[in-house]
């Protein structure tokens, strides 16, 4: 399980790795976690439609280089093809934070492998991509601005096939906050919509 967390959490996760804290960012350092897919999540409660998305995230540390050079990437697109607690159908694109090259650097250069399991959780900001659906804040229905940046999501996905021996579906989740601070957990007032389950279609794959 890789975590991309920004300011340090009151309580300590994952001890195994290193962490690394500069100007108040912490990130777990692993050296080359990447993610990568897409599918649907089919109608549910609350859900009148179908959701589809895709992802990609990668970790990548540029070995040989001193001091050690990595770079973080997140791409995101997601749609909301039914009526929800939000209102109408929508669509938005989600892409890593602006966070100091070093940093950044810091986050995708550790000295440990990666752990090897199926769940990534990772962290960023999205502009929407459709019409504003009746409940959406109105903060986060416009273009990013230096005196206004984009407001931020979470999502976790979980590689539920790597082990060809067993059937269960993959797994995504998605929460979309009003807030636009660098922070490691949304607090719960601003998470206006969340989303999940297992996928009805497609695969992703986590190493």
């Amino acid at each position: 399980m890789f975590r991309v967390r920004s300011i340090a959490p009151a309580r300590p996760y994952l001890p195994r790795f290193p962490a690394v804290a500069a100007a108040g960012i912490l990130a777990l350092a692993l050296t080359g976690c990447t993610g990568r897919g897409g599918g649907q999540l089919p109608s549910q409660p609350l859900f009148s439609g179908a959701a589809s998305f895709a992802f990609s995230f990668s970790c990548e540390d540029k070995g040989g280089l001193n001091p050690p050079t990595g770079r973080l990437r997140i791409q995101l697109s997601y749609h909301d093809h039914g009526t929800s607690l939000v209102g109408s159908p929508f669509s938005i694109h989600g892409v890593v934070d602006r966070i100091d090259p070093v940093v950044e650097s810091m986050f995708c250069s550790g000295q440990e492998p990666p752990p090897g399991q199926n769940e990534l959780i990772f962290l960023g900001r999205y502009r929407l991509t459709s019409s504003p659906p009746a409940k959406f804040p109105s903060a986060c229905a416009g273009r990013e601005t230096e005196s206004m940046p984009s407001c931020r999501f979470e999502v976790i996905v979980r590689d539920n096939d790597r082990d060809r021996s067993v059937s269960a579906r993959d797994y995504f989740h998605i929460k979309l906050s009003s807030g636009t601070a660098l922070v490691s957990e949304f607090e719960p007032a601003t998470v206006f919509y969340t989303r999940g389950g297992a996928l009805s279609s497609g695969n992703l794959t986590v190493d």
